[in-house]
């Protein structure tokens, strides 16, 4: 079914929301050299003034300025933008925290900006940390302390919510929590302590002149009031569009159960959702950062637009049909009959999920291994159901530890057959890598338990085990449930099911591993050619090639240069 023409609105706003992160990202830069400065306090004034001097030495350059302004600029006009395009204002509780934090800096900044910055470039003063300590102890001191967490907060917040669907983030969470939180702490600690002691050793008199404040005050109250305008004039906004919107004719949004909602045309199909109250999933906020709002086109489909490039994007990662969209970037124009496809209780914050990628699905390249025990069935045959159990978990207990030695991570155990992952957080390379090193543990594995439960055995304990790499959708199943912190992280893919096949293919070959080239090739290793082989897996046209060896293979790293004499 053909689309209208991509709305230029909607590829806009892929363009605003990278210049908001981006010039966001500048500010946090901006704040943490400033405050890292401020610690400096901790240990002397004069390591303060040190560090001053390489502040601005970046920040007080031409290019530096030129980057803080126009990041301040662009972020203040685009949350402005943002919000005044808003069709509802129902928010999650960190949107509006961070909206209003954002609101309540220029309050307690332009005063401080002004009479830093602005004098030093009117009236040549000197901003130096002993006049502007001078300056805030210890009257200004609450004030400029409630603007630091202020801005910290702000930024650690959008921060927070930026990297919380990235697969690398969630290890160094709680790492991270300590240093957002240490940071103002030992930024409070620096510069009041600093304060505190200049006033008790040094008797410096007050830096400002009458004639500064006589022009930084009415400065900064006119700032703050065109500030505080345009928050008005966007409030005015919100409003008027929503009186408009119940003067214009609606369509009608058809929900499951034949639920209809009426709405003027202009608000996205999620904030549609929102506005009355209909449950729909949006993890990332409603930022096209990921695809929990997705939602299938019943009827309608050819009165919206085509999707515009982030929206694409994103529809492409998932391999999503032309009746799949994107309730956050879809606005209707004619009435719509939707089903969203992710339950909005799957997308509860549950305890332990926030901030957890895994919880939400990440796709990333890893190494998959399947290892299974031949002939289990005959060694179970004869022996007693304890006997069985025993026997069962010595072998999965052993093939796990020679896995979590090699760097990998347990997926499942099935039956008497194990499926690992390696790669998921030091790339595929070292996954690759640290997957062939377990194949050779597990066969010493196998070696010592031969030996150990030899007199038990009626023939020797062997596996079979196929590994294959590429990129895996990885993702912890059964966390809709609510219990999502504790489910364990699974891959998904083609790659799995040709790792399993892989392994079947040990009873073909004969041989005990069969390897794909792309696993090789991956970790950097060459082997004897005479292993190498091609097999056909279902669904591709082209038959794999593949290596079927016997660990430990003898493999050549291609990786590693050899030493040059010395002369």
């Amino acid at each position: 079914m053909a689309h209208k023409k991509t709305s230029a609105s909607a590829d806009g706003q892929g363009i605003r929301q990278r210049l908001r992160l981006g010039s966001g990202l500048v500010l946090l830069t901006f704040a943490f050299s400033h405050l890292l400065n401020h610690m400096l306090g901790i240990w002397s004034i004069e390591a303060m003034e040190a560090g001053r001097r390489i502040f601005l030495a970046v920040w007080r350059s031409p290019p530096g300025e030129i980057l803080l302004l126009s990041a301040l600029l662009v972020h203040v006009a685009l949350a402005l933008w943002k919000t005044a395009r808003r069709r509802s204002l129902r928010l999650s509780a960190w949107q509006w925290a961070q909206l209003l934090l954002g609101l309540a800096i220029p309050f307690l900044l332009l005063p401080h900006a002004i009479g830093t910055g602005g004098l030093q470039e009117r009236f040549g003063y000197d901003d130096t940390y002993r006049n502007v300590l001078t300056v805030l102890w210890p009257g200004l001191i609450f004030n400029q302390t409630v603007l630091m967490l202020l801005v910290w907060l702000h930024g650690m917040i959008g921060l927070h919510f930026w990297l919380r669907l990235k697969a690398g983030y969630a290890p160094f969470k709680p790492f991270l929590f300590a240093f957002a939180l240490l940071v103002p702490v030992l930024a409070s600690w620096g510069w009041i302590d600093a304060g505190r002691r200049l006033r008790l050793t040094e008797n410096i008199p007050f830096p400002l002149t009458p004639e500064m404040t006589a022009w930084s005050d009415p400065l900064v109250a006119m700032l703050r009031s065109g500030f505080y305008a345009l928050v008005a004039l966007v409030i005015v906004v919100i409003v008027l569009r929503a009186l408009v919107r119940r003067s214009r004719q609606t369509i009608e949004i058809t929900y499951p159960g034949d639920r209809v909602v009426k709405v003027a045309p202009g608000p996205t199909l999620l904030e549609i959702s929102k506005m009355n109250g209909i449950p729909h999933a949006d993890v990332c906020g409603g930022r096209a950062r990921c695809s929990t709002c997705r939602t299938r086109i019943l009827d309608g489909l050819d009165t919206l637009p085509a999707p515009s490039a982030t929206e694409a994007k994103v529809l492409a990662r998932i391999s999503a049909g032309e009746d799949i969209r994107l309730a956050c970037q879809v606005r209707p124009e004619a009435p719509l009959k939707v089903q969203p496809l992710v339950p909005a209780s799957g997308a509860v914050r549950v305890s332990g999920s926030d901030g957890d990628a895994y919880h939400w699905g990440v796709e990333q390249p890893a190494a998959i291994l399947f290892i299974d025990l031949r002939n289990f069935t005959g060694l179970a045959e004869t022996r007693l159901s304890y006997d069985v159990v025993f026997l069962l978990n010595r072998y999965l207990g052993e093939t796990a530890r020679a896995i979590e030695a090699c760097g990998g991570y347990v997926d499942k155990f099935i039956g008497d057959g194990v499926m690992a992952i390696f790669g998921m957080k030091d790339g595929l390379q070292a996954g690759c890598r640290n997957a062939l090193a377990a194949t050779n543990a597990i066969a010493e594995t196998m070696e010592r338990l031969n030996v150990e439960l030899g007199p038990q055995l009626s023939a020797p304990l062997r596996v079979g085990m196929g590994l294959h790499a590429g990129p895996v959708i990885l993702g912890r199943i059964g966390a809709v449930s609510g219990n999502g912190a504790s489910a364990r992280i699974t891959a998904l893919g083609d790659v799995v099911n040709i790792a399993s096949r892989l392994e079947t293919a040990t009873k073909e070959l004969g041989h005990s591993l069969v390897v794909s080239s792309a696993v090789l090739e991956a970790a950097g290793y060459t082997c004897d050619l005479a292993g190498r082989t091609e097999i056909a897996v279902r669904g591709r046209r082209e038959p794999l090639d593949v290596f079927a060896l016997d660990p430990p293979a003898r493999l050549v790293d291609t990786l590693s240069q050899p030493a040059v004499p010395s002369a």
